[in-house]
């Protein structure tokens, strides 16, 4: 056997061992393709991607505890009081919002429901609100324009106690035109007249109807300078009430002015839930320190006939809000109504306070 032939030999053989190899080798599998949570920053922070789809979803809330006591917040009342006692309670709440980029603009939905204990009544659930935003329409339940849905409240936890600035929450459809926080802005909108327990009656007692509520306002916002006026109107009582408000922040002060107009004073209806013709708020609030805020509002209405003989006059709360950590804020509080007591004939001067500890996420 010569060198060529043993070199072809141990060649040959060489491959039919690699061949071999080869055929028992183990191929790993690619891995499958793994979909994570993807962050959403077109509509603001806390989006995220729900998976498999456009839509961004944010998910908060808060855990609320609340001590409240004295003459003006005590037994059962939330607000209103009435005689020397405390209670307690405690709240959840949810919130979602979704998000979808559409070619008519943001699909938006937001959802916020209470889970709540009070020491004196048990448990409830309650949804706050759930609407559907698009287009400038707002369908679903939420805040009515004329109390918070485009003028807004006070301040400080209880910024009515008897001074009540109108209806809180109806079913509704409402169209805005314009950024409400920037420049012009118009609302008109239609709400349910007969979605709330104790609706105000007419003199017959009636109060089925097909006829919603109407209300509308206009607004202007302009840096630290808001300005707004609305009216509503009650369609089972056919009367209504008109309400102004201008609000102003000067770097770490701001304070608003807000005064509503009665279109019969003797009787109450959906938004003018104060006695009287006329009501006026007043609302400041200081930022001391970055983490310190002083706050307090200040209500008067006229006497008008009233439905009870204690009614409320004048009325003002006031408070701090500490910011222990960021998201949990301890808010001590102090309220103070002076009315009118016909029985007694003179009078009468309330005291109140509570104290709640709230922990946002």
């Amino acid at each position: 056997m010569n060198i060529k032939s043993l070199l072809l030999g141990s060649a040959a053989a060489l491959a039919a061992v690699s061949g071999a190899q080869a055929a028992d080798a183990i191929v790993a599998a690619e891995p499958e393709p793994m979909e994570y949570v993807r962050v959403c920053d077109a509509f603001g922070t806390g989006y995220f991607y729900i998976p498999g789809t456009e839509t961004c979803l944010k998910i908060g809330g808060y855990i609320r505890v609340e001590w409240r006591g004295g003459d003006v917040l005590g037994q059962n009342t939330f607000p209103g009081g009435g005689g020397d006692s405390w209670q307690t309670r405690t709240r959840a709440t949810l919130k979602l919002s979704t998000a979808t980029d559409t070619e008519y603009g943001a699909l938006k939905t937001y959802a916020e429901v209470e889970f709540q204990k009070d020491n004196n009544n048990g448990g409830s659930t309650n949804l706050a609100h759930g609407y559907i935003d698009f287009a400038g329409f707002l369908i679903g339940y939420t805040d009515s324009l004329f109390a918070g849905g485009y003028i807004g409240g006070g301040y400080s936890m209880n910024d009515y106690i008897f001074v009540n600035y109108g209806d809180t929450a109806r079913n509704q459809i409402r169209y805005t035109y314009g950024d409400v926080s920037n420049g012009f802005s118009f609302t008109a909108g239609i709400e349910d007249s007969s979605d709330a327990a104790g609706d105000f009656t007419r003199d017959d007692g009636e109060i089925d109807t097909y006829v919603p509520n109407v209300v509308g306002g206009v607004g202007y916002s302009a840096g630290g300078f808001q300005a707004f006026l609305v009216g509503g109107y009650d369609a089972v009582v056919e009367e209504g009430a008109i309400k102004g408000r201008i609000n102003a922040t000067f770097g770490a002060f701001s304070a608003y002015v807000m005064a509503g107009w009665n279109t019969d004073g003797d009787y109450q209806n959906d938004y003018a839930q104060w006695y009287g013709d006329w009501a006026v708020w007043l609302g400041a609030k200081y930022q001391a320190t970055e983490k310190l805020a002083i706050y307090g509002d200040f209500n008067f209405m006229d006497e008008g006939a009233g439905f009870d003989t204690d009614t409320g006059k004048f009325e003002t709360s006031v408070g701090l809000a500490y910011a222990v950590v960021p998201g949990f804020t301890i808010r001590p509080e102090v309220s103070y109504v002076s009315d009118f007591d016909e029985f007694a004939g003179e009078e009468a001067n309330d005291w109140g306070g509570m104290i709640r500890f709230q922990r946002d996420f």
